[in-house]
Protein backbone atom coordinates (compact mmCIF):
# COMPACT_ATOMS: atom_id res chain seq x y z
CA UNK A 1 0.00 0.00 0.00
CA UNK A 2 1.30 3.47 -0.83
CA UNK A 3 2.27 5.72 2.05
CA UNK A 4 -0.31 8.38 1.26
CA UNK A 5 -3.07 5.81 1.00
CA UNK A 6 -1.87 4.17 4.23
CA UNK A 7 -1.98 7.41 6.17
CA UNK A 8 -5.25 8.48 4.60
CA UNK A 9 -6.87 5.14 5.41
CA UNK A 10 -5.76 5.25 9.01
CA UNK A 11 -6.88 8.83 9.32
CA UNK A 12 -10.29 7.87 7.97
CA UNK A 13 -10.53 5.11 10.58
CA UNK A 14 -9.37 7.39 13.42
CA UNK A 15 -11.72 10.20 12.42
CA UNK A 16 -14.60 7.74 12.33
CA UNK A 17 -13.81 6.85 15.94
CA UNK A 18 -13.49 10.54 16.90
CA UNK A 19 -16.52 11.73 14.94
CA UNK A 20 -18.57 11.97 18.12
CA UNK A 21 -16.04 14.31 19.79
CA UNK A 22 -14.93 16.68 17.02
CA UNK A 23 -16.74 18.89 14.56
CA UNK A 24 -16.58 18.17 10.84
CA UNK A 25 -14.46 21.28 10.33
CA UNK A 26 -11.89 20.06 12.86
CA UNK A 27 -11.80 16.61 11.26
CA UNK A 28 -11.30 18.15 7.84
CA UNK A 29 -8.46 20.35 9.13
CA UNK A 30 -6.73 17.32 10.69
CA UNK A 31 -7.15 15.34 7.48
CA UNK A 32 -5.62 18.10 5.34
CA UNK A 33 -2.67 18.45 7.74
CA UNK A 34 -2.05 14.71 7.63
CA UNK A 35 -2.36 14.69 3.84
CA UNK A 36 0.22 17.49 3.61
CA UNK A 37 2.71 15.36 5.55
CA UNK A 38 1.86 12.22 3.55
CA UNK A 39 2.57 13.96 0.25
CA UNK A 40 5.96 15.09 1.55
CA UNK A 41 6.83 11.73 3.14
CA UNK A 42 5.65 9.44 0.33
CA UNK A 43 8.65 9.96 -2.06
CA UNK A 44 10.98 8.67 0.67
CA UNK A 45 9.46 5.17 0.27
CA UNK A 46 9.85 4.43 3.97
CA UNK A 47 7.41 2.70 6.31
CA UNK A 48 5.66 4.84 8.88
CA UNK A 49 7.58 3.14 11.69
CA UNK A 50 10.81 4.73 10.39
CA UNK A 51 9.63 8.22 11.33
CA UNK A 52 11.88 9.84 13.94
CA UNK A 53 12.41 13.31 15.34
CA UNK A 54 14.99 13.78 12.57
CA UNK A 55 12.16 13.25 10.08
CA UNK A 56 10.18 15.95 11.86
CA UNK A 57 13.14 18.34 11.58
CA UNK A 58 13.34 17.71 7.82
CA UNK A 59 9.60 18.26 7.50
CA UNK A 60 9.82 21.59 9.35
CA UNK A 61 12.76 22.68 7.19
CA UNK A 62 10.75 21.81 4.08
CA UNK A 63 7.86 23.98 5.22
CA UNK A 64 10.09 26.93 6.11
CA UNK A 65 11.50 26.87 2.58
CA UNK A 66 8.07 27.18 0.99
CA UNK A 67 6.83 30.40 -0.58
CA UNK A 68 4.61 31.64 0.95
CA UNK A 69 5.92 30.35 4.25
CA UNK A 70 3.27 28.86 6.57
CA UNK A 71 2.75 30.51 9.93
CA UNK A 72 4.28 28.98 13.08
CA UNK A 73 0.74 28.11 14.24
CA UNK A 74 0.14 26.11 11.06
CA UNK A 75 3.46 24.27 11.32
CA UNK A 76 2.90 23.39 14.99
CA UNK A 77 -0.62 22.17 14.23
CA UNK A 78 0.72 19.91 11.47
CA UNK A 79 3.40 18.52 13.78
CA UNK A 80 0.78 17.78 16.42
CA UNK A 81 -1.38 15.91 13.91
CA UNK A 82 1.60 13.88 12.67
CA UNK A 83 2.55 12.90 16.23
CA UNK A 84 -1.03 11.88 17.00
CA UNK A 85 -1.20 9.86 13.78
CA UNK A 86 2.08 8.11 14.59
CA UNK A 87 0.92 7.38 18.13
CA UNK A 88 -2.37 6.01 16.79
CA UNK A 89 -0.51 3.77 14.30
CA UNK A 90 2.29 2.47 16.55
CA UNK A 91 0.98 2.97 20.08
CA UNK A 92 4.05 5.00 21.12
CA UNK A 93 5.63 8.42 20.64
CA UNK A 94 8.00 9.30 17.81
CA UNK A 95 11.51 8.12 18.79
CA UNK A 96 14.59 10.33 18.76
CA UNK A 97 16.69 10.31 15.61
CA UNK A 98 20.21 11.53 14.94
CA UNK A 99 19.21 14.98 16.15
CA UNK A 100 18.05 13.63 19.51
CA UNK A 101 14.96 14.64 21.45
CA UNK A 102 13.92 18.27 21.56
CA UNK A 103 12.99 19.45 25.04
CA UNK A 104 11.27 22.67 26.01
CA UNK A 105 10.12 23.95 29.37
CA UNK A 106 6.95 25.82 30.13
CA UNK A 107 5.25 27.22 33.21
CA UNK A 108 2.19 25.64 34.76
CA UNK A 109 -0.33 27.04 37.23
CA UNK A 110 -2.94 25.53 39.47
CA UNK A 111 -6.38 25.22 37.81
CA UNK A 112 -7.71 27.47 40.58
CA UNK A 113 -4.99 30.07 39.99
CA UNK A 114 -3.27 29.90 43.39
CA UNK A 115 0.25 28.95 44.40
CA UNK A 116 3.55 29.46 42.68
CA UNK A 117 3.84 28.60 38.98
CA UNK A 118 5.60 25.31 38.33
CA UNK A 119 7.85 24.23 35.50
CA UNK A 120 7.24 21.23 33.24
CA UNK A 121 9.22 19.65 30.40
CA UNK A 122 7.62 18.86 27.04
CA UNK A 123 9.17 16.69 24.34
CA UNK A 124 9.16 17.29 20.60
CA UNK A 125 10.13 20.06 18.22
CA UNK A 126 7.90 23.11 18.18
CA UNK A 127 8.23 26.42 16.33
CA UNK A 128 8.19 29.52 18.51
CA UNK A 129 4.96 31.48 18.13
CA UNK A 130 4.70 35.20 18.69
CA UNK A 131 2.41 36.14 21.54
CA UNK A 132 -0.75 37.84 20.39
CA UNK A 133 -1.30 41.21 22.02
CA UNK A 134 -4.97 42.04 22.50
CA UNK A 135 -5.72 45.77 22.36
CA UNK A 136 -9.04 46.52 24.08
CA UNK A 137 -11.61 48.77 22.48
CA UNK A 138 -12.09 52.28 23.77
CA UNK A 139 -15.37 53.41 25.31
CA UNK A 140 -16.18 55.33 22.13
CA UNK A 141 -15.53 52.27 19.96
CA UNK A 142 -17.75 50.10 22.18
CA UNK A 143 -20.56 52.67 22.00
CA UNK A 144 -20.21 52.91 18.23
CA UNK A 145 -20.33 49.09 18.01
CA UNK A 146 -23.61 48.84 19.94
CA UNK A 147 -25.16 51.72 17.98
CA UNK A 148 -24.51 49.87 14.71
CA UNK A 149 -27.33 47.37 15.46
CA UNK A 150 -30.81 48.44 14.46
CA UNK A 151 -32.94 45.33 15.15
CA UNK A 152 -33.57 43.15 18.18
CA UNK A 153 -32.52 40.17 16.07
CA UNK A 154 -29.00 41.60 15.67
CA UNK A 155 -28.83 42.46 19.36
CA UNK A 156 -29.97 38.93 20.27
CA UNK A 157 -27.29 37.34 18.06
CA UNK A 158 -24.52 39.48 19.52
CA UNK A 159 -25.83 39.03 23.06
CA UNK A 160 -25.80 35.24 22.74
CA UNK A 161 -22.19 35.30 21.58
CA UNK A 162 -21.06 37.90 24.11
CA UNK A 163 -22.98 36.82 27.22
CA UNK A 164 -23.36 33.06 26.60
CA UNK A 165 -20.10 32.38 24.75
CA UNK A 166 -21.78 30.85 21.70
CA UNK A 167 -19.81 30.46 18.49
CA UNK A 168 -21.01 32.27 15.39
CA UNK A 169 -21.93 28.97 13.69
CA UNK A 170 -23.91 27.91 16.77
CA UNK A 171 -25.87 31.16 16.81
CA UNK A 172 -26.65 30.93 13.10
CA UNK A 173 -27.82 27.33 13.54
CA UNK A 174 -30.34 28.13 16.29
CA UNK A 175 -34.03 27.52 15.61
CA UNK A 176 -37.02 29.02 17.38
CA UNK A 177 -37.82 25.67 18.97
CA UNK A 178 -34.35 25.70 20.59
CA UNK A 179 -35.35 28.71 22.70
CA UNK A 180 -37.19 27.91 25.93
CA UNK A 181 -38.07 31.43 26.99
CA UNK A 182 -40.38 30.36 29.80
CA UNK A 183 -37.53 28.45 31.46
CA UNK A 184 -34.91 31.08 30.58
CA UNK A 185 -32.71 28.62 28.71
CA UNK A 186 -31.99 27.24 25.25
CA UNK A 187 -30.69 24.10 23.55
CA UNK A 188 -27.47 24.71 21.61
CA UNK A 189 -26.27 22.10 19.08
CA UNK A 190 -22.47 22.14 19.20
CA UNK A 191 -19.42 20.09 18.29
CA UNK A 192 -19.89 16.43 17.56
CA UNK A 193 -23.67 16.87 17.20
CA UNK A 194 -23.94 17.26 20.96
CA UNK A 195 -26.60 19.52 22.42
CA UNK A 196 -26.05 21.46 25.62
CA UNK A 197 -28.46 23.51 27.71
CA UNK A 198 -27.37 27.12 28.20
CA UNK A 199 -29.09 29.67 30.50
CA UNK A 200 -30.33 32.87 28.92
CA UNK A 201 -29.09 36.06 30.62
CA UNK A 202 -31.73 38.69 31.29
CA UNK A 203 -30.57 41.00 28.49
CA UNK A 204 -30.39 38.18 25.95
CA UNK A 205 -33.76 36.89 27.12
CA UNK A 206 -35.42 40.26 26.53
CA UNK A 207 -33.99 40.58 23.00
CA UNK A 208 -34.95 36.98 22.21
CA UNK A 209 -38.53 37.55 23.40
CA UNK A 210 -38.88 40.65 21.23
CA UNK A 211 -37.38 38.81 18.25
CA UNK A 212 -39.80 35.89 18.63
CA UNK A 213 -42.74 38.28 19.03
CA UNK A 214 -41.72 40.07 15.81
CA UNK A 215 -41.46 36.77 13.90
CA UNK A 216 -44.86 35.59 15.14
CA UNK A 217 -46.62 38.64 13.71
Amino acid sequence: MRTGENWTGRMRFSTRNASGKLSLRSLRAYAYDLLHFARWFEPKRLPLTKITESTIVEYVRFQLEQDPKPTPQTINHRLGVVRCGYRFHTGKDIPAGSSGHFKRSYRTRSPLGYGRPGRAIAMGLRIKQARRVVIPLTAEEVARFWQSFHTYRDLALVGLMLLDGLRSCEVLGLQLEDLQLADGQMHVPGKGNKTRIVPLPRKSLKCSELTCAWKDR
